[in-house]
């Protein structure tokens, strides 16, 4: 084959390569695939060109007219080809990130809310110049903001504008002021571009959704106090990524951890003491009973159950300890077909690390809670028995351990690790237990048109301090609260822990890297070592 055969070749494939992807950019992928499908064709576009200009004689043939015409006629046609691929690549564009740590690539809990935006945003962030983290603040928000109409971005230095600083109310470096509609969010020391994320969803929010956190029973829950402490953990990203190594220091069976996400996005908490109350009030969007330790005093029970048949929305998060009184389990647990026994799960298959009574949940079923989680771990959890639910209730499983789990006696665990090594009795049944359920629809005996929600799960733990950071468990209860409070028009986004980050794997994962690294990967060295010598003696 000859050389301009070769060349020709080369040539109708970059053609047709270019073709297919500007085709597949146009074939309704996402915005993002869309995008860097247009970005390849025109990379192939250009480099066509450029094929073509270097083949290209530096003189035409014929007469000088002739050649004068022939080289406008390809300059004017290469030039439309080059201006037509960058208004398609300008009304198309992508950002890149060629740093491996992320550092120019706007966070995911911005940039979602941004694709989410249904309503018109604007943003004006008042910067100090000769701040290098409220430059890549300005930048990322810029990124994020490209091609997004609903969206209105000015970045203003405070310095050559103090005038509309203090008419805007804004008197620090760094500040950014979110107004959507006639709501307006003012953030200072604005350093860290995931937490206009959480800013705009506040401001997003028409109305503040209370939570009423249920006490008097020992749980855990305390007013948000006017200040958290923080200490500070040197990281590989802790110079580079403000309050990267910020860790929040508590008490590990309180939630503080979920109350700061749910304070981020816009929620409102209070508690609220049913052993005083004659009925829940009204402007309780969610009522969370987190981790009771004793059991209900009497007509507590009807409370939430009359709260139920008002349309109303309930977390209970139990622990093995907590005892089910016969109330309970007759006015709101049993009409909804829902039952519960002081036992913990073991699950032998998936748990965390080496413990089998943190059972690690890695599927799970098609629901708006679970629609964004990898990975949970419910820690010391009771089964929950969801079984002969009434007509008007709809009701669906949200985790469950796997087919090789067994329950064992709260007591006999005693609160403390089970050691992975004890097998289950003969006499155990084996079998899938149900971790959380979501419920929903008329309470039995209410007005159909009442519609409740119900979430129901065997442990506190995931929502606590100390495993609120645990893989996917922060963007669980998050989830929970959200779906409860029926705030599924904004997005989803991941809450923030203030937590140093950490891989967490399955007993099954665990294992199975153990065999590749320390077993597959010498071996296999050694297998290929001794056919190279046995192929060369």
């Amino acid at each position: 084959m000859s050389r301009l055969a070769r060349f020709d070749l080369i040539v109708a494939a970059l053609i047709a390569a270019a073709v297919v992807l500007g085709a597949l950019g146009f074939a309704g992928f996402a915005a993002r695939i869309a995008n860097s499908l247009l970005f390849a064709a025109w990379a192939l576009i250009l480099l066509t060109l450029f094929a073509l200009a270097v083949r290209l004689p530096l003189r035409g043939r014929g007469s000088w007219w002739t050649a004068f015409a022939a080289n406008a006629l390809i300059v004017s046609g290469a030039l439309g080809v080059v201006v037509g691929a960058n208004v398609a690549l300008y009304r198309h564009d992508v950002h890149f990130d060629a740093t491996r740590e992320g550092l120019n690539t706007p966070p995911a809990q911005l940039t979602d809310v941004v694709d989410a935006l249904r309503s018109p945003l604007s943003l004006v962030y008042f910067y100090n110049t000769s701040d290098p983290n409220a430059h890549r603040v300005r930048d990322m928000i810029q990124a994020a903001a490209r091609n997004h109409p609903l969206l209105t971005f000015r970045a203003i230095d405070l310095d050559k504008e103090p005038g509309l600083a203090r008419d805007i109310g804004v008197h620090a470096y760094n500040t950014a002021v979110l107004q959507a509609a006639d709501r307006k969010v003012l953030v200072e020391n604005v350093t860290d571009a995931a937490g206009l994320g959480y800013a705009a969803l506040r401001v997003l929010r028409e109305r503040a959704e209370t939570v009423c956190f249920v006490t008097g029973h020992g749980e855990t829950f305390r007013p948000t106090p006017d200040h958290y402490h923080f200490s500070h953990v040197e990281t590989l990203r802790g110079h580079d990524v403000p309050g990267a190594g910020d860790v929040l220091v508590a008490q590990p069976e309180q939630l503080d951890r979920l109350q700061l996400a749910l304070n981020e996005i816009g929620f409102a908490m209070r508690p609220l003491v049913m052993a005083t109350a004659n009925a829940i009030p009204d402007d309780c969007a969610v009522v969370a009973e987190i981790g009771p330790r004793t059991a209900f005093a009497a007509g507590e029970a009807d409370l939430l159950a009359d709260y139920l048949s008002r349309g109303g929305r309930l977390l209970m998060l139990i622990d093995p300890q907590f005892p089910i009184e016969a109330d309970l389990q007759s006015r709101l647990l049993t009409p909804l077909g829902l039952s519960s026994e002081p036992a913990i799960v073991i699950d032998p298959l998936n748990h965390f690390r080496t413990d089998p009574d943190k059972v690690a949940v890695p599927y799970y079923p098609s629901h708006p809670i679970t629609a964004r989680l990898a990975l949970t771990v419910f820690a010391q959890v009771r089964p929950i028995r969801f079984s002969r639910p009434p007509a008007t209730v709809m009701g669906s499983v949200l985790a469950a351990s796997t087919q090789d789990s067994y329950l064992r006696p709260a007591s006999a665990a005693g609160g403390m690790m089970v050691p992975a090594s004890v097998a289950a009795p003969a006499e155990v049944e084996h079998g899938a237990q149900a971790l959380a359920v979501a419920i929903e629809g008329s309470f039995p005996g209410a007005s159909p048109d009442k519609h409740f929600r119900l979430v129901i799960s065997g442990t506190s733990k995931f929502a606590t301090n100390e495993y609120f950071s645990y893989v996917s468990n922060g963007e669980l209860a998050i989830g929970i609260m959200r779906w409860l409070a029926e705030d599924d028009p904004s997005p989803n986004i991941a809450p923030r822990t203030y937590n140093l980050p950490e891989i967490v794997l399955t007993s099954a994962q665990m294992r199975n890297t153990f065999v590749v690294l320390e077993m597959v990967l010498p071996l296999s060295t050694a297998l290929f070592g001794l056919a190279m010598w046995w192929r060369r003696r």
